[in-house]
């Protein structure tokens, strides 16, 4: 897969890079919230769609939280040629294992994590940030054809009021 033979460079596991120290969350920590996030395709009206558990959005099922709660997600990609770059507005998780094996380098947060076909990551975030946050696949073709899904804060209320003709209506 080298795309320059003559180099050669070393390659970088994420999932043991740097040094281990004690971070927020772990894989035993107590979760208010545990959501699995199956990642698909499904044909629909002679289309591909992308699917989070069988659906696409605005019918996926958003994650429910409180702010303060400590939330785990499971990511598991079961398309057989697709990656999905998993994106979460207003929020960072940290990736706590990956197919079944805990990270064993410094914490891994991120924002957008790349989900390769089979595979399957556990990330977990603290809901400290209210709002209504889409969380959805950074391939926008993807996103555009169903795998969205958002983080819904319980008795969020837009603090802001769009402009009459800016053709934009929060929730």
């Amino acid at each position: 897969d080298k795309l320059n033979p003559e180099e050669s460079l070393p390659n970088v596991d994420i999932t043991k890079y740097g040094k281990t120290t004690k971070s927020e969350f772990s894989l035993d920590s107590k979760y208010d919230v545990e959501y699995k996030m199956n990642l698909g395709t499904a044909m629909k009206d002679n289309s591909m769609v992308y699917t989070i558990n069988n659906r696409t959005y605005p019918n996926t099922e958003p994650l429910n939280v409180k702010e303060g709660d400590l939330v785990k997600v499971t990511l598991k990609n079961t398309s057989k040629s697709a990656d999905h770059p998993m994106h979460l507005h207003g929020h960072f998780f940290q990736v706590l294992s990956k197919n079944g094996k805990t990270i064993e380098g410094s914490p891994l947060m991120k924002d957008t994590l790349n989900v390769k076909p089979g595979e399957e990551y556990v990330v977990a975030f603290k809901a400290d940030n209210p709002g209504n946050w889409m969380f959805h696949c950074h391939d926008l073709h993807h996103a555009s054809a169903g795998m969205v899904t958002e983080v819904k804060y319980k008795n969020f209320k837009p603090s802001f009021t769009p402009a009459p003709n800016a053709n934009n209506k929060p929730e």
